[in-house]
Parts: structure tokens; C-alpha cells; sequence
């Protein structure tokens, strides 16, 4: 069990900001008989609020059970996968918008020197044996592909 951070947002504007346990086998956060009952008189008037908590520095929804806790339903596998090897990882798993728009402009650089390359060797060469066009063939196909791939990553696919 662990003491989180709950943010409880009625769609009025209000916001109530408190403590709660986190159970990790469960899934489950447990809020106090306080924030309960001001919950539940807040239900008689307000529409359903939308609560959320953070979790090991992860935000996720949570939703209401019958009982009175709530589970995690939103953000589960970023709870797993909070660790080290997930840090390493997340980039390429999950990359936010700004790290697509980097690894945009890497594959614009990739193309670039794939573009230098072919056209280098082009004029280099004197004889064109098969290695050689196939050398040509493959830094073409790496400039297009690495063209391409940078188009999408900037556009924020």
C-alpha cells in the first residue's frame, strides 16, 4: 500500500485535490470516509466527476466501484511498465509528439547522408560492376525509406 495524490474534477469546475491508499495487487485506490461523503453529497447535485491519480509519477483515470474504491482503468501499462528497462524503451514504444518530430528530423539526416552517399559514389565510380550498382541501389532505397519514414514522424504519426 502506498499514499497517492487523487484529483476529483466535477464538469462544474470544481476540483478537489486529496490522499489516498493504493493497493498494487488489487488495482485498487481506496479514498477516506471524508472525501467519500463529500462525494457523495456532491452527487445529489454535480454530475459524475472524473478522477484521476498519480501513481509512481504516472497520471491515470481511475474509476468508481460499488464498493466505494476505485480502480485504475486508464494508464495500467504505464504503471507496469514504470521501471528502468521501460525508460529505455518508451521512446520507441510510446514517443510522445516532440520525440517523433526528433526522430523525424534524424531520418531527414539518414536521408541526407544516404543522398550524399549515392550521389558521392556515383561520381567515384568508374566502372560499374554489380557490387557497385547494388551499392547504389541500396543507398537509394535507404534515402527514400528514410525520406519517407522522416515525412510521417514530423507530421506526428
Amino acid at each position: 500500500m502506498e499514499i497517492i495524490e487523487v484529483l476529483i474534477e466535477y464538469a462544474s469546475g470544481m476540483t478537489l485535490t486529496d490522499r489516498a491508499t493504493y493497493s498494487d495487487e488489487l488495482d485498487q485506490v481506496y479514498l477516506s470516509e471524508r472525501l467519500r461523503a463529500v462525494i457523495s453529497e456532491f452527487g445529489m447535485t454535480e454530475a459524475p466527476p472524473a478522477v484521476s491519480a498519480t501513481i509512481g509519477g504516472v497520471s491515470v483515470q481511475l474509476e468508481a466501484r460499488v464498493d466505494g474504491s476505485y480502480s485504475v482503468v486508464e494508464g495500467r501499462v504505464a504503471l507496469r511498465n514504470s521501471g528502468f528497462m521501460w525508460t529505455l524503451i518508451q521512446p520507441f514504444a510510446e514517443p510522445t509528439k516532440d520525440q517523433r518530430h526528433q526522430f523525424g528530423r534524424f531520418c531527414h539526416t539518414l536521408a541526407a547522408a544516404a543522398f550524399l552517399g549515392a550521389v558521392g559514389l556515383w561520381h567515384a565510380t568508374t566502372e560499374w560492376t554489380p557490387a557497385i550498382v547494388q551499392q547504389e541501389a541500396g543507398l537509394i532505397v535507404s534515402f527514400v525509406i528514410t525520406f519517407i519514414r522522416g515525412m510521417v514522424s514530423m507530421k506526428g504519426e
